[in-house]
């Protein structure tokens, strides 16, 4: 029932509609249409909960419930179960005659007879009237396209005064007796999609948990125009809890394997409407779905390649556009509905039968040599691709395909790079050939950031071996795999690249910590015993496998090392670039590393192990931590192994949580990142600031104290002027000075003053411990330009103890904290607004900003969450919820809780408030 009135809401136009069409005593007989799960029945049930609230007499008639709902042709059999239920309720002198006469001439044969129809209709006519008799009588049918001719029972129920609303399935009008119901009808009206934000609002409470923010990104993604289908909607939701994809995790109902499709439900009405056109639809619908869309003019290869009649194929493909399942845009290419049906039908398809549909296709267009005929030779090419080794190609095709590939770099980098990696299976590996399109196809992976082509060429080293002027390329290969896509190889002689020493570094060394990749990305070597030297890529023109050393630095945080390889790649000192490599290199940022030292034509990934935890860094720094909080947990069930970047991402969360006031949570997620040598200076700044949140300031700055001297002597530089900042600014908030200047001594110890990140942290600490507001601005100036803006709001704050006037440096803070939804930093921003005794800030061109509180009651709605719920997750009492609610719709203007949230999800709260 909740789900049911749930999918209603946003429906306030539409229904207000179908109150006015109801208004009139007379007789009439409205139609509501629209698309199988648009929410026909929940519409129907909210008419009749209005029409009974007003005193109205209500009469159900559910005729697609079952098989003996209805009798297939008049719907007389539900009529006459529905008066039977009601029958004590009714009441009515003469009703048991009146129902008896028409039951007689239900079960009575004569229907072919002229005079059974008019019978039929006197009849009804007197149990109509007789119902209605002392109280008005509204009839509901439900699903009137179950039977053949519904009118016959509705148009006598308006006749005698009845109001009659039905419901009918879109498309359901081709048949001859609802055309008569929509023609003889006082009006119909169609039910349309639900809104995109009143759609996600119902995702939310339809989860019947706290729903991370992926979820319904990935469900817009996924049914593109089908979100604003209810039933389809919670079908899928109901999907994937079945399946295990929709789990509890942390508190957050998450979406497992979020990188994975997101499927309709088998039993989807378009995948039923499907499967009655039969099996040749359903195999023509996964064709569509496999090969990503159908010309019109692939269509007589197709079917000739399962047997079928073009014109037979024809039929069936204008019948599933009909039918919803398929559709086609103006060019005339067809393809599935939605993402989420595509992957439905091509997982029923199966992927290996995907792949030899490629490669018979390719192998039909081969045999008739068509590369220059009516074929269009990138069409070919992508079927020769996409059907892996089974397609055979003599040398004049491959020569071709490298033809094409090297004319679509620049265009079309996608299908070059996807050319390529077909071309290379078939040149043998130890010839300069495979060599330079092996080169042409790692510049384009890393254009294009499709990492998936790259293992086939590992796969294939592992059992066939490379050149030795291939073996850098290959290791990089290796390198970009594992740490785009966090999941070891499988072959041992690739293992054994990933565990071979850095370039340039020798065998590992106890106070420097592990020296391949393997032990810095994955925690472990990954084929032990295994140390073979790898040669470092010759820097051949076109190629940047000669920066594998420079990524291997930027991983290891050793920022020594990483300057003098970035000075081999050709690098300047001191630049911005190194700066910016210094600065991302502390996070273990990789995807920003990687396009520092590939180039511009480096694709930051979205998804991935890198591309999750580059949003989880960005989202950090940008003070979006709901977002940043999301990919965290997307980082946690990927279903990859443990990597550098999961427990760096599980730090940022532990220091997300501990400001926004969840201390438990923020230690699980610290006990959570393992204590990885390459993330030491990272988890002391986490449990700093951890410490200074829980109000141990105190103990805070000693830890600081204490790590600082041992991790400069140990060498781990990396985010070594985050940390002791950090410190600094507490202990100026504490009036620790004496502890302040120590720390300040300790970043004079830095070497490297030329570095921005060293400046900045001089600046700053000179400015708080000697109280100079020149080297304060400065630094935060600095920490404002590279996008810092938890360390901006920290240092806003440090300041305001001393500057002459706080307010605007309270001001910044007090925003930036809101934007965080951090608490624990809000308060302080009270504390030290009262010790100044200035005005309490307000953010600059918000007068009425939502605070902190009403943006997480606002949340917390959009998440199912009753007002109770709410005030037993906030420590307040529910009369104090339904206050700041009630301010709420006094200040936007908005009447519900329902139009608060979807408001909010949508923004326009933001420009309400404004």
């Amino acid at each position: 029932m909740a789900r049911a009135r749930a999918a209603v809401r946003g429906r306030d136009r539409e229904l207000a509609a179908l109150r006015a069409a109801l208004a009139s005593d007379d007789g009439r007989l409205i139609v509501l249409k629209g698309p199988a799960g648009i929410g026909r029945t929940t519409m129907l049930d909210a008419v009749g909960r209005l029409l009974a609230s007003e005193g109205v007499r209500v009469l159900p008639l559910r005729l697609g419930a079952g098989p003996d709902s209805g009798d297939g042709t008049f719907a007389l059999a539900a009529l006459v179960r529905t008066v039977r239920e009601q029958f004590e309720q009714l009441q009515e002198p003469g009703l048991t005659e009146a129902l008896s006469t028409v039951a007689q001439l239900r079960d009575g044969g004569g229907r072919d007879g002229g005079g059974w129809t008019p019978s039929m209709l006197a009849a009804l006519g007197s149990l109509f009237d007789t119902i209605g008799r002392q109280q008005r009588v509204a009839v509901l049918a439900d699903d009137v396209h179950a039977v053949a001719e519904p009118a016959l029972v509705l148009s006598a129920a308006r006749r005698s005064g009845c109001l009659v609303v039905a419901t009918c399935e879109e498309g359901a009008e081709r048949d001859a007796g609802i055309a008569e119901l929509l023609t003889e009808a006082d009006q119909v009206m169609t039910i349309g999609p639900l809104a995109d934000d009143v759609a996600e609002s119902l995702v939310r409470r339809a989860a019947g948990a706290r729903l991370d923010e992926g979820v319904p990104a990935a469900l817009r993604k996924a049914l593109g125009p089908l979100l604003g289908n209810p039933g389809t909607v919670l079908g899928t939701l109901d999907e994937l809890r079945r399946g295990g994809r929709l789990i509890l995790f942390r508190g957050r109902l998450c979406l497992r394997a979020p990188s994975e499709p997101v499927a309709l439900p088998a039993d989807h009405p378009l995948l039923r409407r499907a499967a009655a056109l039969g099996d040749p639809a359903v195999q023509l619908l996964g064709a569509v779905a496999v090969l990503d869309g159908l010309g019109m003019d692939d269509l007589p290869l197709l079917a000739e390649t399962f047997g079928a009649d073009p014109v037979d194929y024809g039929r069936l493909l204008d019948l599933l556009i009909e039918a919803g399942v398929l559709t086609a845009d103006p060019a005339g290419r067809i393809s599935c509905r939605c993402p989420a049906l595509a992957a439905t039908a091509a997982g029923r398809f199966g992927a290996r039968h995907g792949i030899a549909l490629h490669a018979s296709i390719a192998e039909r267009l081969l045999a008739r040599h068509r590369w220059h005929g009516g074929a269009d030779p990138g069409a070919l090419a992508d079927h020769i691709a996409r059907g892996g080794a089974a397609v055979a190609l003599d040398d004049d095709t491959v020569d071709r395909l490298l033809a094409m590939s090297a004319a679509a770099e620049q265009e079309e980098p996608d299908r070059a790079a996807l050319w390529y990696s077909a071309a290379l299976r078939h040149l043998p590996p130890k010839e300069s050939e495979h060599a330079r399109t092996l080169c042409r196809l790692l510049l384009l992976v890393v254009r294009t950031g499709r990492y998936e082509l790259l293992r086939e060429v590992l796969t294939r080293y592992a059992e066939h071996g490379c050149a030795e002027d291939s073996l850098g390329e290959i290791r990089l290969a290796a390198v970009l795999v594992a740490l785009h896509t966090g999941e070891p190889p499988a072959e041992h002689a690739v293992r054994s690249l990933l565990d071979a020493p850095f370039p340039g570094r020798g065998p590992t060394v106890p106070d420097r910590g592990p020296t391949a990749f393997s032990e810095w990305w994955f925690g472990r070597r990954l084929a032990p015993g295994a140390r073979q030297p790898v040669r470092p890529a010759a820097v051949r023109a076109g190629t940047r496998a000669g920066r594998t050393d420079l990524l291997s630095a930027a991983l290891c945080g050793d920022v020594d090392a990483c300057e003098r390889a970035w000075l081999r790649s050709g690098g300047t000192a001191p630049s911005p670039e190194l700066d910016r490599l210094h600065q991302v290199a502390s996070v273990a940022d990789m995807a920003d590393v990687a396009r520092l030292v590939i180039g511009a034509d480096y694709r930051v990934p979205v998804t991935g192990v890198l591309g999750a935890y580059h949003r989880v860094v960005r989202g950090y720094a940008d003070a979006a931590w709901t977002q940043a909080m999301s990919a965290v947990r997307e980082l946690e069930l990927s279903g990859t192994e443990d990597t550098l970047a999961h427990h760096a991402a599980r730090l940022f969360a532990a220091d997300m949580c501990a400001a926004r006031g969840e201390f438990a949570q923020a230690a699980q997620w610290l006990a959570a990142a393992a204590p990885a040598r390459r993330l030491a200076v990272m988890r002391t700044w986490v449990r700093v600031g951890l410490a200074a949140r829980t109000g141990d300031d105190s103990q805070a700055v000693r830890m600081a104290l204490l790590a600082g001297p041992r991790l400069r002597q140990a060498g781990a530089q990396a985010g070594l002027c985050s940390l002791l900042s950090r410190a600094v600014r507490i202990a100026v908030l504490s009036d620790d000075h004496e502890s302040a200047a120590e720390l300040l001594a300790e970043i004079e110890l830095l070497p490297q003053e030329d570095r921005a990140d060293v400046r900045e942290s001089l600046l700053l600490a000179r400015g708080l411990v000697r109280r100079d507001l020149g080297d304060a601005r400065s630094a935060t100036d600095l920490t404002r330009e590279r996008g810092d803006l938890p360390a901006l709001l920290e240092s806003c704050l440090a300041v305001a103890r001393f500057a002459e006037d706080p307010r605007p440096w309270l001001r910044e803070a007090h925003t930036l904290a809101t934007r965080c939804g951090a608490s624990v930093l809000l308060e302080r921003v009270r504390v030290v607004t009262r010790e100044r005794g200035v005005p309490a800030p307000r953010a600059r061109g918000r007068r009425d900003a939502l605070a902190v509180t009403e943006q997480r009651i606002i949340e917390l709605i959009g998440e199912g969450l009753t007002n109770r719920q709410i005030a037993l997750r906030l420590q307040l009492s529910e009369k104090t919820v339904e206050n700041y609610l009630t301010r709420l719709f006094a200040r936007t203007g908005y009447r519900s809780r329902v139009e608060l949230a979807a408001a909010s999800l949508s923004g326009r709260l933001t420009r309400t408030t404004t």
